[in-house]
C-alpha cells in the first residue's frame, strides 16, 4: 500500500521524499550518536557495547522491515536476501570511510579488542551463510521444510556471540580498571549534562523517528530502482541495500566525530551479526519452504564477498595498522574498498 502510494506520485515528488527522508536520519543519526556515547559512558557498558547492541539493532530495523515487506507484500525472496548480503558489504565499506575520517592515525589502532570477537562471529555466521546457500541449491529439495538449517542455527550463534562479547569487554574493562593495562584514549568532546532517564527518553525517540524514516527510504528508493529497469537481484544487493544502510553512514560518521570510535565500529559490526539473524527471521516468514532455496545462485557471490571483507577487518583490528597507505587510509581499508567495489561489478555484469 505504501509503495502504491509512491508509486503513484510524480518523479520529482518521489525524490522530494527521498531527500526528506534522508534529512530526518542525518539529523536523528546524529543526535542517536551522541546519546548512545552519553549510555556508554554513563552506564560504564563501554561504546563497542551499545554500539554493538543497541545501535546495532536500531539502525538494522530497517533490513527487517524492507525484508518482511518483500517476502510478505510482494513475494521477492531475492530482494529480502539481497538487502540483508548487501547491507553486510556496505557496512563494511563504512569502516573504509571511517578510516578515511578518522584524523587521529589509522581507525583500528585506537579501538578496543573486543571488536575482533565481534567481527570473529561475523565470519562464523558468514561461513554458516554461504554453506547454507550452497547446499540448499544443490542438496535439499524443494520440500525438505518450511525452513532451512541456517534459519535455526544463526540466532543460536548470535546470541552466544553476543554473551560472549558481553563478558569479554567486562574483563578487559576490569583490567583497564586495575592499571595492569592502558586503555587506549581518545579525544572525545564533552558530553552535555542531562539526566540519564532523560538520555534513555531522547535515545527513544529519536530511535523511532529514525526507524521511520529509514523504513520508508528504501520503499521509495525501491520505486526509483525498478522504474530503471534494474535487476531484482542487483537492486536488492546495491540499491536497497545502499539506502538501507544510510543510518549506519550517519551514526558512525558523527560518532567518530565526537571521538567515539568504539561506538561507532561497534555499530557496524553489531549491525552485520544482525543483519544475517534477519535472514533466519526472513526465512520464518517465507511460507514457500526455505528462502535461501528460493534466492538467486548469485547471493553466494555477495556471501563470499563479505565474508572476505569481514577477514580482512578481522585481520586490520587484530595487525592493529599505524601507517596509512599514502597518509589517506589504512591497507585494510584498502582491501575492503578493493573487495566491495569489484563484488558490486561482478553483480552488475551478472544482472540482466
Amino acid at each position: 500500500m505504501v509503495a502504491e502510494f509512491f508509486s503513484a506520485l510524480s518523479l520529482a515528488a518521489v525524490w522530494l521524499a527521498f531527500f526528506v527522508c534522508l534529512f530526518i536520519i542525518l539529523l536523528t543519526g546524529t543526535k542517536l550518536s551522541r546519546y548512545g556515547d552519553i549510555i556508554a559512558v554513563r552506564t560504564g557498558l563501554g561504546g563497542a557495547w551499545i554500539g554493538l547492541v543497541l545501535l546495532a539493532i536500531v539502525t538494522s530495523m530497517p533490513e527487517l522491515v524492507t525484508g518482511l515487506s518483500a517476502i510478505i507484500v510482494v513475494h521477492a525472496p531475492d530482494l529480502a536476501v539481497g538487502s540483508a548480503l548487501g547491507s553486510c558489504i556496505y557496512n563494511l565499506l563504512i569502516i573504509a570511510i571511517l578510516d578515511f575520517v578518522y584524523r587521529g592515525g589509522s581507525i583500528y589502532s585506537g579501538i578496543q579488542h573486543s571488536h575482533s570477537l565481534s567481527a570473529g562471529f561475523g565470519v562464523v555466521l558468514l561461513g554458516a551463510l554461504a554453506s547454507a546457500i550452497f547446499v540448499q541449491k544443490h542438496f535439499a529439495p524443494p520440500g525438505l521444510g518450511p525452513v532451512g538449517p541456517y534459519a535455526l542455527i544463526a540466532p543460536v550463534i548470535y546470541f552466544i556471540g553476543i554473551r560472549s562479547i558481553f563478558y569479554f569487554e567486562r574483563r578487559e574493562n576490569e583490567i583497564y580498571a586495575s592499571g595492569l593495562v592502558e586503555a587506549v584514549q581518545v579525544r572525545r568532546l564533552e558530553p552535555p549534562p542531562l539526566v540519564l532517564k532523560s538520555v534513555y527518553a531522547l535515545f527513544a525517540v529519536n530511535a523511532v523517528v529514525l526507524t521511520g524514516a529509514a523504513t520508508a527510504l528504501p520503499v521509495i528508493g525501491q520505486a526509483l530502482a525498478i522504474n530503471m529497469g534494474w535487476d531484482e537481484t542487483f537492486v536488492g544487493t546495491i540499491f536497497v541495500a545502499l539506502v538501507t544502510s544510510v543510518p549506519e553512514v550517519v551514526i558512525s560518521v558523527q560518532a567518530v566525530r565526537i571521538g567515539a570510535v568504539d561506538l561507532a565500529i561497534g555499530g557496524l559490526l553489531g549491525s552485520n551479526l544482525f543483519d544475517l539473524v534477519i535472514l533466519a527471521i526472513e526465512d520464518f516468514a517465507y511460507l514457500d519452504g526455505p528462502i535461501l532455496y528460493a534466492a538467486s545462485d548469485q547471493h553466494l557471490l555477495t556471501a563470499i564477498a563479505a565474508l572476505t571483507m569481514t577477514g580482512i577487518a578481522l585481520v586490520g583490528l587484530c595487525a592493529r595498522p599505524r601507517a596509512r597507505v599514502f597518509r589517506v587510509v589504512a591497507w585494510a581499508s584498502l582491501g575492503l574498498l578493493a573487495v566491495g567495489l569489484f563484488s558490486a561489478l561482478i553483480l552488475f555484469l551478472l544482472s540482466p
